[in-house]
């Protein structure tokens, strides 16, 4: 009883420490600072979205607290507080931190008036999203910047604008659209969403962690051979650069509900319904008894669910960004869609018989390796499965991807609808270096100039019951199409990356299937690093 009761004794003379470390600039969360009180070693490290517990004696209480982070510098605070366990500490980010992370590699009192300005345009570029007003008070958003002119082969020059509204408005309801117009074949594009955080934002609607419901209606170009059919249509630089009469037109309305939790999983079920309109000389026909049917569109619906998993996930976000601090976690994606397709979409409703199931299943583990000081390796492996017959549009090709944090880039030398599979396996690799040839250059170290190292690897099989020549129900293959052999498309590259913190310029070369008509065999390629 009596150690019973020194316990509960001493235990009385302790304090609990609770609550949140947040930015003082940007309202958001700084996952993995210091807190700790001056002096001692009582404290904590916060948690990946802010979050601190620790017990401290009463008799220290009329010491400091100790507040430091990654980008923030040393600051104190009064331990002697009326709510400790309701504790909100807001560190002030340090003022130079954008200039530190100059792309021109030089201090912003050298850079002269050319220099400023090219650095300016630079992080307007980065930052994506410029303020509509005042931009302490904005309620809205303009972008995204990066999006601003594409140019590809369907649309020619392509001009795009859009608006996104702020926690401002509401902490709560999120609208977000754009409108785009193609000078090439003269169609307007334009996508819409409205989405409802059942968390209170402190600026947008994808802070970490989500727990967010939308609802989503989009009009737009699709590539079945260069798009995963989730991936927004944000392509940026030579969109659709191999899609030239092999892409869609595309417009569906979706509900979605996502939500990620502090422990890495995440969770994504959306209901989609979209049509699907044969562009250029792309056409939707299959041949009955001799004789050959367009379809002017295919229509689907589906019910689909994702599941991600992330050893560590935390975030660094300032207003639109959202930066990943953890860089070298696996992660692992888990998708499987169901639905029906369906050649008539006016007598969908009125005609089940002619609704045709598919089952699409997918799993991905994106890793990245850090290889010393010699620089980092980005794996991305990727395995696609298709369970029913389906159409061509609905096949697996290999530059449907999940993007994640980690450099992910496309294949880029077949064609989008050159190889058809309803099974296929992809890998792709990324070294970048960090001390090697480069770096021993003094100005091209200074600019962050690095090498560039990647091999892409598909490979996947066709089975019978998915190949036109054998059912007449299935759309025949683009004349561009051809079949996996023994051996895998494999691709490499070889450049330079970093430039200015946005660019990269590489040499693409194609192993193997060089035979195939109209195939690029090399190429020089400029692309966004982003």
């Amino acid at each position: 009883m009596l150690i019973l009761f020194f316990q509960t004794t001493l235990y009385g003379q302790y304090t609990h420490y609770k609550g949140k470390v947040i930015d003082a600039v940007y309202h958001t969360p700084v996952p993995y600072a210091s807190l700790f009180v001056e002096y001692t070693q009582f404290g904590a490290v916060t948690d990946n979205v802010g979050e601190f517990s620790f017990r401290v004696p009463d008799s220290l209480r009329h010491h400091r607290l100790v507040g430091v982070g990654d980008g923030y510098p040393i600051a104190y605070f009064s331990s002697n507080v009326d709510e400790p366990a309701a504790m909100i500490i807001a560190l002030q980010p340090q003022g130079t931190a954008g200039a530190a992370a100059s792309p021109l590699g030089v201090n912003p009192g050298d850079q002269g008036a050319f220099g400023s300005f090219l650095n300016k345009a630079i992080q307007l570029v980065l930052n994506d999203w410029i303020p509509l007003g005042d931009p302490e008070t904005n309620k809205f958003d303009f972008g995204r910047i990066q999006t601003l002119p594409t140019y590809n082969p369907i649309e020619g020059v392509r001009l795009r604008a859009g608006v996104a509204s702020n926690s401002r408005l509401t902490p709560h309801l999120f609208l977000k659209g754009y409108l785009a117009y193609g000078l090439g074949d003269e169609q307007f594009k334009y996508r819409g969403e409205a989405t409802w955080s059942f968390d209170r934002k402190a600026y947008h609607e994808e802070e970490f962690p989500k727990n967010n419901l939308s609802l989503v209606y989009e009009n737009d170009l699709y590539s079945p051979g260069e798009m995963h059919p989730r991936s927004p249509n944000n392509l940026l630089l030579i969109t659709y650069r191999r899609s030239e009469n092999q892409a869609t037109y595309r417009n569906f309305a979706e509900i979605n509900y996502e939500r990620e939790y502090k422990n890495g999983f995440a969770q994504m079920v959306w209901v989609r319904r979209a049509r699907m309109v044969p562009q250029g000389t792309l056409r939707f026909e299959n041949q009955i008894e001799g004789m050959v049917f367009n379809d002017d569109a295919l229509y689907t619906s589906e019910l689909g669910l994702q599941l991600r998993y992330s050893v560590r996930e935390a975030y660094r976000q300032q207003k639109r960004k959202r930066q990943p601090i953890e860089m070298t976690s696996p992660v692992f994606f888990f998708t499987h869609m169901v639905g029906y397709y369906n050649y008539d979409g006016e007598r969908w409703l009125s005609s089940p018989d002619k609704d045709r199931p598919f089952h699409r299943s997918e799993f991905s583990v994106q890793k990245r390796f850090l290889l010393g000081t010699a620089g980092r390796l980005d794996a991305v492996g990727e395995v696609s499965k298709i369970w029913n017959a389906v159409p061509f549009p609905l096949l697996v090709y290999p530059n449907q991807r999940q993007r994640h944090h980690i450099e992910n880039n496309a294949f880029f030398l077949n064609q989008a609808l050159e190889f058809m599979a309803d099974e296929q396996y992809t890998l792709r690799t990324t070294f970048v270096g960090d001390d090697l040839l480069l770096s021993k250059v003094a100005l091209l170290d200074r600019l962050g100039l690095r090498e560039l190292l990647s091999v892409r690897a598909s490979y996947g099989r066709l089975s019978d019951k998915n190949d036109p020549e054998r059912s007449q129900e299935l759309y025949k293959f683009p004349l561009v199409s051809h079949r996996y052999g023994s051996a895998p498309y494999l691709e490499g590259t070889i450049g330079i990356t970093n430039i200015l913190g946005l660019l990269r310029v590489e040499y693409v070369h194609r192993f193997t299937y060089r035979d195939h008509p109209d195939a690029l065999l090399g190429k020089i390629r400029v692309d966004v690093t982003l």
